[in-house]
């Protein structure tokens, strides 16, 4: 007889009931701080082969070619929310333009000092937007090596590793909250031998996005994808 489990959520402790499940997904969703994770799964002699995972098309805004020996996957950051950003930018750093010129011409100093955090958040808010129109994350993979680069506008990230130093990939959900509610952003996560965790790439929209570029590499580093604890499936 197989034992019974009381399922709990992993973020808030809350008791799951069986409508929170889906075996099929091996997964379930608290309807309390709606957190997404991966249940634990009991193998039996007739759920022991595990169905291979539908692959992942091709997501807009990416990219995947061969160069030489090469494995490379771009995905471009542009997407149509940056223009609402923008405006906001040019609202917010023309309001300030304005405060700094008022201030500076009467003589005012300390108001213009009052607003210099605002004028660091606004440039750092410009410096946002142009990353996102102009910038793309470079994936390649080969010569021993995975590499992932972000350009042409500087952005933190960057970051090369030994390919046989991966032992699996997968996608993570990060939910974030705040006093509008609950959001998600997915993160590729890497499983290195000796059995640590180290995050390649962070804030990406979709899971599909994660997923895709997992199962591209996976495939070209032959590595046999195995579900990991805290994984993210579709």
């Amino acid at each position: 007889m197989a034992e019974l489990i009381e399922l709990k959520c992993k973020n808030c402790g809350s008791i799951l009931s069986p409508e929170d499940i889906s075996p099929q997904l091996a997964a379930a969703r608290c309807p309390h701080c709606q957190s997404l994770f991966a249940i634990p799964t009991v193998l039996t002699p007739e759920n022991r082969e595990v169905l291979p995972r539908p692959q992942v098309e091709l997501p807009a805004r990416f990219t995947i070619a061969q160069e030489g020996p090469d494995l490379v996957i771009t995905r471009r950051w542009f997407n149509h929310a940056v223009w609402f950003l923008a405006f906001f930018c040019l609202f917010w750093n023309g309001f300030l333009v304005v405060w700094h010129t008022i201030a500076l011409s009467t003589g005012a100093w300390f108001m213009s000092a009052f607003g210099l955090i605002h004028t660091a958040v606004g440039i750092g808010l410009l410096y946002m937007v142009i990353a996102t129109f102009c910038n793309r994350t470079e994936i390649r993979a080969g010569s021993g090596r995975l590499a992932i680069q972000h350009g042409p506008i500087p952005w933190r990230g960057n970051q090369v590793i030994a390919s046989t130093e991966i032992v699996q990939l997968f996608c993570r959900e990060k939910i974030s909250r705040n006093k509008n509610g609950t959001s998600s952003s997915y993160e590729l996560e890497a499983v290195l031998k000796g059995n640590t965790r180290k995050t390649l790439l962070k804030s990406l929209t979709a899971p599909e996005h994660a997923i895709y570029i997992e199962q591209q590499l996976e495939k070209f580093l032959r590595i046999t994808d195995q579900r990991v604890h805290g994984e993210f499936t579709l």
